[in-house]
């Protein structure tokens, strides 16, 4: 597989990992979180108003745009276990703009997943 496709690929698993940490922000907002504990009605409202669950959606969907490109250029079955660096670099978003924990556990599972990334890409 072409260098190109590797960048394809994990660029579209990155600005995935992106997109789960801004929809997250989003929904932390005060306006935002209140709505959706008051119910489907009012946070369909929130949500359709609010600007930072928008770019949210956007980032995210651009995400799909270009893992749409990667897998026209790549085998399906090279390609999507990269998705799983998404489970790493969420980890690691978490972690530093959340300041999420990281425990051993976490830490382990991720380093298998890493794992197992190498051996997909060396296989391929």
């Amino acid at each position: 597989m072409q260098p190109k496709v590797y960048v394809l690929i994990v660029s579209a698993v990155a600005m995935s990992a992106v997109g789960q940490m801004a929809l997250k922000i989003a929904v932390e907002r005060a306006h935002l979180k209140n709505a959706i504990a008051a119910g489907a009605v009012s946070a369909l409202g929130a949500a359709a108003v609010s600007p930072a669950l928008w770019a949210a959606v956007f980032i995210y969907v651009s995400s799909v745009a270009l893992w749409l490109w990667a897998l026209s250029e790549a085998d399906l079955s090279t390609a999507y276990p990269f998705v799983s660096l998404g489970f790493v670099l969420t980890m690691v978003f978490a972690a530093v703009f959340l300041k999420e924990a990281i425990t051993p556990l976490k830490l382990a599972g991720t380093l298998l997943i890493l794992v197992g990334c190498v051996l997909v890409a060396k296989s391929a």
